[in-house]
């Protein structure tokens, strides 16, 4: 008996836990609770109370994505793009989808030439290297065009070609005007171009791209029309281009 008093002795004792219900977190605007602080400011409650309750699980944090706003019009062309990608002589009993072998899809993409911090491995004793820029704000960048296409597969399961067709820098050559400790007057020197125009993306479709495609295409396919699929950059060409 008394073994049972001293095991109840303290039961439900101490402060009860704050419960904060559904409600009260909904109805509050979403960006007056962006950290903790604004949270427990609009609960009344102490930072560190609502702290542990992220911890016990009963408040979470979530990270929102701001996601591009798609128009019902485009939503109706992307529609009508791939119900034209399937084939007429399937449809209305088994509806195929075209295979698009003949398609080539393209790309671009900024890469800097280095990061504010770069973190490497070095062995025991081993002098890391002193990195140095100009400035640390104006770090220089290439944009780069990549084109894929679709992987060619034999009856064995081996990849006959892997569809890939290259990355190819925007840049331009151009003879140094001075003589530098880098350099001497004369010496041709590759620099990005920093504003890629549809003249830039047109030269590049002309001098890199298409001598890839008929370097790197599976010659056994024979002569065909090939389709550059590219997305509504302003950068990039109009499909009645002459050149």
């Amino acid at each position: 008996m008394d073994s049972y008093l001293c095991e109840s002795k303290y039961h439900n004792c101490g402060r009860k836990r704050i419960q904060v219900t559904y409600e009260s977190i909904a109805s509050i605007c979403m960006g007056d609770r962006t950290s903790i602080r604004d949270l427990a400011k609009m609960l009344n409650l102490s930072p560190t109370t609502v702290w542990r309750m992220v911890k016990r699980k009963q408040i979470k944090a979530h990270s929102s994505p701001m996601h591009p706003g798609i128009s019902e019009e485009c939503k109706m062309e992307r529609m009508r793009w791939v119900l034209g990608l399937i084939m007429d002589c399937s449809i209305p009993n088994d509806p195929t989808y075209y295979s698009m072998y003949d398609f080539i899809h393209i790309d671009e993409k900024w890469f800097y030439l280095t990061q504010k911090s770069q973190r490497v491995y070095l062995a025991i004793n081993e002098q890391f290297s002193h990195r140095k820029a100009k400035s640390r704000t104006k770090i220089p960048k290439f944009m780069f065009m990549a084109a894929v296409a679709r992987p060619r597969w034999g009856e064995d399961g081996q990849c006959e070609w892997d569809g890939k067709l290259g990355i190819f820098p925007f840049t331009y050559a151009v003879a140094a005007k001075r003589t530098s400790k880098n350099r001497v007057k004369g010496t041709i020197e590759t620099k990005p171009i920093k504003s890629v125009s549809q003249i830039a993306t047109r030269a590049m479709l002309i001098n890199y791209l298409i001598p890839a495609i008929k370097e790197k295409w599976p010659p056994h396919e024979g002569e065909k029309v090939i389709y550059i699929i590219q997305d509504n950059a302003k950068t990039h060409i109009l499909q009645n281009d002459q050149e």
